[in-house]
């Protein structure tokens, strides 16, 4: 390639940003050799600038030698040479806008050629990155509204078979939690909070601008996620966007004429991780019964069964991805293949997954393009079909499994002790449970520019789902015997049809700059299901027609619509205020026939300060955006026939079908609504330091509820929209780059604060449910439990505390007691918590990136109620303990300031039953992920024919630091603690090639 001479000035205003956009990438080339000049005959030097992030190509970036005005650009290809390089040492550097410069020191030999390769990372804010938000693209300068965007590199360092559970602790507000580490299980989301009762609080996920229906991407095809947040973001999506949105963007083809190939090979081993929760041995389990007394005290039992490690077992985990990127011209595609196989570490469950992906893009001319995009998915799961997990706890030590001859004993022997007669390896020689999804989405999206400021475009997708399961129960294991052995069928399709159409506006004045979409969309959803259940059937047959008689079939069919219109305009003066107002107008089949149709909208604005006059000389400053925005947005989350009347047909009368009415229609049901306030703050400093701060408030209202009926309509209640619930706080993101020379050291870090409040109930009564309440002026998810206060130091006697109230109900004091039914119960704590959020720290050297990212919990309160079982104090006499503690203690004689009551057989005084005796600190720290991985030296790469590859060890679920009791802080969304699937503590290895 020819050697250019590049001279750089700032361009100003919208003339200098429209350069940049249309131009790609400005590089200036310097080539520095101390005395001697670079265009003299001798060696050469090529080679090839990328991006860290995908490894993609960098067209256009500057190679120069730093102290020189000459130089040369990189190819289409990212590659560039420079001719008749004198002998010697050169100091190289590659720069292209929006990224870190990177240098490298290189030697010249004459008559040689020497390869240099550069891999240069993002800059820590780059304000022309392009952001997809709602059905439009804009610019990060241009944004008004509260996004978070997480890309492909900071999800690539957890291992998981779905999309959802790569974003822990990654995006400030935004929740994920899981409640099982089971291989199938999937995490529940919340952004900035809950806000509903009984309706559904997840986020909306959108794949490449279109509404998912229910198809996530594979991990291994996602390129980033947004986060869109408040209602200026999400407002577009109207009647669904409540609870916020997700933006999955899949990887995309290169119009490239080079076909690149990406291979990645991995396989991890786990092991369960049990936290602080430990059962005891045969003996620590005599000692206990000693102490106690009752029929096992001083018994002679030899045996000592470690059920927990019969169980479990160290399980393996291994993927393979592919994919196929390039194009020409006109064209661009990527073509992606993934096997995935968890092994669960619970025995006899495992999970296999068969992915696909197209993406194909094409211009047909000037003004039309095409895109094309279809996802398919396999995914087989075997799961364990007894009740291990809960056994492997439960389950006395005392018991042996296996009988004098080798065999398997059923639990029903004579001598055996633990109260529930199991043992789970029994019926796993015979019992069997299968399921099987399959997943197939195809998207077909025109867009045709109707003249340079105006695009007409239709997006038109189909997602087709299948779930077939089956369990078989043998009749010689308890699970089987009613029936004489069963088999269950079931069997579930879905079909979701989406039609999108918009047109789109970009026009400019002077310094006016505007822009508009209009568009109308359709959505149809079909689901039916049927299960089958057969019993009489013959040892080891699975097919449901051996079955002597049919015990159980039931089956139901549903549908759904949902119609909008929207509209967005945006305007703003010279790059620096910002304005965007939006509105939809949704319509949707679930409502009530006076009240299916919704408006939503949003307004929004932002004021870049650092275009400022008197900030224009403050070099440092790269970006000050000041954000507020406003909106409304709808909650569509509440099943499809809650606003109609329903009659069951299921109850036969006299032997004719009858039918019964079970549903108290409400035709003016309508959406929970959602309005949202922001104010936000983007402070990006030195290229450095980017800051992002958010105050925000979400007042939801109009909630479902099931509001008590009088008794004479028949109904004990009816669902109404009535209700209120607040969320407000403050969210922090922080990425800074700490070192930047040979060793580069990056953080990232992020934190969420929420406050949670219900405002307003139905006639302002309390609903309980189970061991928490729901109440005007408290927290959505409050403990309400009876207070625990300790044990009597001179009885052992458990103590909670009972609050004495004059004739009106007043409370005027309280007093202890060992009677529990005297005790009230009282809010004693929530399940929400004060903080969530998530730290990294990166370090790069030599090829050498060794990263470790934290996610961490604070000020939950977890309900631990397998204590009521483990930690009964004897109210169990055939179930297992667990392990105290190291600061608890058992009261054994007067005097004694004790943690746990006397432990009497058969129980002392309840003191078992629900109470805060069991409500502990769920605050966590955890160490998710460490990786380290080594990028191999262009030189030996070349040698394999490899564009590039990268080896790599990384280990997840490291450690966790808690005072939690449990397997695991992590719990879930309600906040109870059981007998858990523990999740795994696994070491991947992995390596990553591109050729």
């Amino acid at each position: 390639m020819a050697r250019q001479r590049w001279s750089y000035q700032r361009a100003g205003g919208l003339a200098g940003v429209a350069l940049l956009g249309a131009g790609g990438a400005l590089l200036g080339l310097l080539l520095v050799m101390p005395g001697e000049a670079l265009g003299q005959e001798g060696g050469r030097i090529e080679g090839r600038v990328t991006s860290t992030n995908n490894g993609e190509p960098l067209p256009g970036a500057n190679v120069v030698a730093q102290g020189s005005d000459e130089g040369t650009a990189t190819g289409a290809e990212g590659t560039f040479s420079i001719e008749n390089v004198a002998p010697g040492q050169y100091t190289l550097k590659a720069s292209f806008i929006g990224f870190q410069a990177e240098v490298r020191e290189v030697t010249v030999a004459s008559g040689e050629t020497t390869q240099v390769r550069f891999a240069l990372r993002p800059s820590v804010a780059n304000l022309e990155e392009t952001v997809v938000v709602g059905y439009t693209e804009k610019s990060r300068r241009e944004l008004t509204s509260s996004v978070e965007t997480v890309d492909e590199e900071d999800l690539a360092d957890i291992t998981a078979n779905d999309a959802t559970s790569l974003l822990q602790g990654k995006s400030a507000g935004l929740y994920v939690t899981t409640g099982s580490g089971d291989p199938g299980a999937r995490p529940s989301i919340r952004v900035r909070g809950t806000g509903s009762i009984t309706a559904g609080a997840d986020p909306l996920y959108v794949v490449d601008g279109t509404i998912a229906g229910g198809v996530l991407p594979d991990p291994s095809d996602i390129e980033s996620v947004t986060v869109l947040k408040d209602a200026a973001a999400s407002a577009l999506y109207g009647s669904r966007a409540a609870n916020g949105v997700i933006l999955i963007n899949t990887k995309q083809g290169q119009r490239s004429s080079e076909t690149k190939v990406s291979v990645e090979v991995k396989t991890g081993f786990g092991e369960i991780t049990t936290g602080n929760f430990d059962v005891m041995d045969g003996t620590q389990l005599q000692n206990l019964h000693d102490q106690m007394g009752g029929p096992y005290e001083e018994a002679d039992i030899n045996q000592d069964t470690d059920w927990v490690d019969l169980a479990f077992e160290s399980a393996m985990t291994n993927s393979v991805d592919a994919s196929v990127n390039g194009g020409s011209e006109n064209t661009s595609f990527y073509l992606s293949g993934n096997v995935y196989r968890e092994e669960g570490t619970l025995i006899e469950d495992d999970l296999t997954r068969f992915g696909g992906r197209i993406n194909v893009s094409h211009t047909i001319n000037d003004a039309f393009t095409v895109d094309a995009r279809v996802n398919g998915r396999y995914t087989d799961q075997n799961g364990n079909p007894t009740g291990a997990v809960y056994e492997a706890y439960t389950n006395l030590p005392w018991d042996d499994p296996y009988a004098e001859d080798g065999s398997l004993r059923t639990g029903n022997e004579n001598g055996w002790i633990g109260r529930d007669n199991t043992n789970f390896l029994y019926p796993l020689q015979y019992n069997r449970s299968l399921s099987r999804q399959y997943d197939l989405n195809g998207t077909l999206e025109l867009d045709y520019s109707v003249r340079p400021w105006l695009s007409f475009s239709t997006t038109n997708q189909v997602t087709l789902q299948r779930d077939d399961s089956e369990s078989y129960r043998d009749r010689r294991t308890s699970a089987g015997a009613d029936n004489d052995g069963e088999v269950t069928n079931f069997s579930a399709e879905s079909s979701t049809l989406l039609s999108s159409n918009q047109f789109d506006l970009d026009r400019s004045f002077g310094d006016h700059n505007t822009g508009a979409v209009l568009g109308f969309e359709y959505e149809s959803s079909h689901f039916s299901n049927f299960t089958t259940e057969g019993g009489g059937v013959f040892p080891g047959l699975y097919i449901l027609d051996v079955a002597a008689e049919p015990v159980n079939n039931s089956g139901s069919e549903t549908k759904s619509v949902f119609v909008g219109g929207f509209s967005q305009f945006s305007y703003n003066y010279e790059q620096t205020y910002f304005a965007t107002a939006s509105f939809r107008r949704d319509g949707s089949s679930r409502f009530g026939e006076n009240n299916r149709y919704g408006n939503f909208w949003s307004v929004s604005g932002s004021w870049a300060m650092a275009s400022e006059s008197f900030l224009a000389d403050q070099e440092w400053l790269n970006e000050m955006k000041l954000r507020v925005s406003y909106g409304e947005t709808g909650n569509a989350q509440i099943g499809n026939f809650a606003s109609r009347p329903i009659y069951d047909f299921g109850q036969p009368y006299n032997g004719q079908t009858g039918s019964r009415p079970t549903n108290l229609g409400n035709p003016n049901l309508t959406w929970e609504v959602a309005k949202k306030t922001n104010i936000g703050l983007d402070l990006n400093a030195f290229d450095r330091i980017d800051l992002t701060i958010d105050l925000y408030r979400r007042i939801n209202e109009d909630l479902l509820q099931n509001v008590p009926q009088p008794a004479l309509t028949g109904f004990s209640s009816q669902i109404q929209n009535i209700g209120k619930v607040r969320n407000r706080g403050l969210e922090v993101s922080l990425s800074t780059v700490n070192l930047q020379n040979e060793l580069r050291w990056t953080t990232d870090f992020n934190i969420g604060f929420n406050d949670n409040e219900v405002l307003n109930l139905a006639g302002g009564e309390p609903i309980n449910t189970g061991n928490q309440r729901i109440e005007e002026g408290e927290d959505l998810r409050t403990w309400y439990l009876r207070e625990w206060v300790g044990v009597d130091s001179e009885t052992g006697k458990p103590l909670w505390e009972q609050e004495i109230t004059d004739e009106n109900g007043n409370v005027t004091g309280t007093e202890r007691t060992s009677n529990y039914n005297d005790a009230n119960r009282q809010k004693v704590g929530s399940a929400t918590p004060d903080f969530t959020g998530g730290f990294r720290n990166r370090l790069e050297y030599k090829g050498f990136t060794l990263s470790a990212f934290f996610n961490f919990v604070y000020g939950n309160d977890v309900y631990h109620s397998a204590r009521e079982l483990f930690d009964s104090d004897g109210g169990y006499l055939t179930y297992n303990y667990m392990e105290l503690e190291e600061d608890w203690s058992r009261w054994e004689e007067p005097g004694d300031d004790a943690t746990h009551p006397k432990p009497v057989p058969g129980g002392n005084n309840n003191s078992n039953s629900p109470s805060s005796r069991y409500l502990e600190d769920g605050s966590y720290l955890r160490l998710k992920s460490a990786r380290l991985s080594y990028e191999i030296p262009s030189a030996w790469s070349n040698r394999l024919n490899l564009g590039s590859a990268r080896v790599y060890a990384s280990g997840e679920n490291l450690v966790t630091f808690t005072d939690f009791s449990g397997m695991d802080p992590e719990v879930g969304l309600g906040g109870t603690a059981g007998t858990k699937y523990p999740i795994s503590r696994r070491v991947t290895f992995g390596v990553s090639l591109n050729f």
